[in-house]
């Protein structure tokens, strides 16, 4: 479970269930958490600088998660498409700069 350091936890809280649909919790002003599935995350307060990173996230349905973030307001990098690796995948940016990559494995790779 990643803690990613945000320069304000309230909004990142916000953000993940508003736009991104995930359940959230903030029972502190410098700590929050968000959870989709089995994803979670942690926000922790910062006041230095951020240096965000890449998130992969799994998921069941690549395609129709990023129409609806999309829809959403979400910031959408890359559109789905199956990569070499044998994920298909699409890529997000977050209100703090972090990449959110939401991956499947694609049709016939087991």
């Amino acid at each position: 479970i990643p803690v990613l350091f945000v320069s304000d936890v309230a909004q990142t809280i916000a953000y993940y269930r508003d736009i991104l649909g995930y359940d959230t919790n903030q029972d502190r002003d410098d700590w929050g958490s968000a959870q989709l599935g089995n994803a979670t995350f942690f926000f922790r307060k910062s006041e230095g600088e951020i240096h965000p990173v890449w998130c992969f996230v799994s998921v069941e349905e690549v395609d129709d998660l990023c129409t609806e973030l999309r829809a959403k307001g979400a910031t959408i990098l890359e559109a789905p498409a199956d990569q070499p690796w044998g994920f298909r995948q699409f890529k997000l940016e977050d209100l703090n700069g972090y990449l959110l990559i939401y991956f499947r494995l694609s049709d016939g790779i087991q």
